[in-house]
């Protein structure tokens, strides 16, 4: 299926992208999730929200797909340590889910850092090029 890695690319994208956005427009749903050793909820949400839609577009688009799944996978490592592992250790029946969730996209993430974007891609459109 030539395909496969473009729609992966795509289907994989759409959550942050979603997210990001939700982000930037709504910070203030989102400033009570962020951990409270953590300063300036509010901005740390907006920050987060651009890097969300930065790597979301950078991985749909396979553009600087190295760059953008990085900084997805340091986004979601650090969600799953820092927001769900407490509530996992705990046992807490929504935690669960959300901490392997992350912990399975940061692991897709890692994978995409390490073998690129594949055919139909900006970054195959521009070694193509060279």
């Amino acid at each position: 299926m030539k395909y496969a890695p473009l729609v992966g690319r795509i289907l994989f994208s759409l959550i942050f992208l979603m997210f990001g956005i939700g982000h930037l427009t709504d910070p203030q749903t989102y400033s009570g999730m962020v951990p409270g050793f953590l300063p300036a909820p509010t901005f740390m949400v907006i920050v987060t929200g651009v890097a969300l839609v930065a790597g979301g577009l950078s991985v749909m688009l396979g553009y600087k797909i190295k760059l953008g799944s990085l900084i997805l996978f340091v986004f979601l490592l650090s969600t799953t340590l820092l927001v769900h592992l407490g509530g996992f250790i705990e046992g807490d029946q929504m935690a669960t889910p959300m901490f392997f969730k992350d912990l399975a996209l940061s692991g897709a993430a890692l994978y995409m850092y390490h073998f690129g974007a594949g055919p139909y891609s900006l970054d195959a459109k521009a070694e193509a090029a060279d």
